[in-house]
């Protein structure tokens, strides 16, 4: 026969939660300890970005908030340390893939980029 108390026993802190709150409960699990399974599960299957130049895996997590990244390029995504530490000059700027699909010649298109360049730091 199983007891009242084996019933209201949380599976994750094994502490009796018959006198706890239903508000602060998960099934017969303290709120709590059910949360902190939950996150630790997400963090053992959260996966690691890709480097947007060389393709290896990062030491950043995809659930890292971008403003507490390093190797960071807002509307272009996430380097490694080795591309990010690359040269000194970490200025980017981005071109419109509008620019590429439109203008199929090479030149006219460095001298569209060159353009786009200097209207931007003027």
């Amino acid at each position: 026969m199983i007891t009242l108390l084996a019933i209201w026993t949380c599976q994750y802190c094994g502490k009796v939660t018959s006198d706890v709150d239903v508000d602060y409960l998960s099934d017969y699990d303290h709120l709590s300890c059910a949360l902190n399974a939950e996150m630790q599960a997400k963090k053992k299957t959260d996966e690691y970005e890709d480097c947007i130049l060389c393709g290896d895996k990062t030491d950043v997590l995809r659930s890292t908030h971008i403003d507490f990244r390093t190797g960071y390029i807002e509307g272009a995504g996430q380097l490694c340390i080795k591309c990010w530490n690359k040269g000194t000059d970490r200025r980017h700027m981005a071109v419109p893939m509008s620019m590429v699909y439109d203008t199929p010649n090479d030149q006219e298109l460095g001298a569209k980029v060159r353009q786009l360049y200097y209207e931007n730091n003027s």
